[in-house]
Formats: C-alpha cells, structure tokens, sequence
C-alpha cells in the first residue's frame, strides 16, 4: 500500500470541509487511492495541469475533485489539492 502525503493546502481545504458526512466521503476514498493508486483519472482541468503538471489524477467525492499524483517508485502517493468541482477548470 502507498504512502499518503499531504500538501498542506489540501490538509487546509479538508479542515473546511462539512459536513462531517463529507469529510468521512472524501477520507473513504483517500483509503482507496492509497490502496490502488493508479484508479483516477486523467481528464484534468487544464489550469490543474498547470499548477502541479502533466501527471496529476482526479478522484471525484462529489462536490469535490481530490488532485494527486502517484509516484509509483517510491511507493508514495501526493495530495495535492481538494477543489470544489464547479471551481476546477
């Protein structure tokens, strides 16, 4: 299983997050990208792609978009941001 590290922007956005059904959504589905990092998707908005690169993938938890990257190597998965899906484009 990778290791999960946080940016400290995205440990900023989740500490906004509510409510508490919402946070436990989006902390379901880090368990799942820790288990299978590979799972997201690729369609990133293009100011994403920008802001943290051409390898970053999407999990949605609606109303949220969870930005990552997986760096397969070291084991190591990196959350990036916690974006409102209407605010990612």
């Amino acid at each position: 299983m990778a290791e999960m590290v946080y940016a400290p922007r995205f440990a900023e956005e989740l500490s906004r997050v509510t409510p508490k059904r919402a946070e436990d959504r989006i902390y379901d589905v880090l368990g799942i990208i820790e288990a299978i990092p590979t799972i997201g998707s690729t369609n990133i908005p293009s100011s994403i792609q920008s802001e943290f690169g051409g390898n970053v993938l999407k999990m949605v938890v609606d109303p949220f978009d969870i930005f990552y990257e997986c760096f397969e190597e070291q084991d190591i998965v990196f959350a990036y941001t916690l974006i409102l899906q209407r605010q990612a484009r």
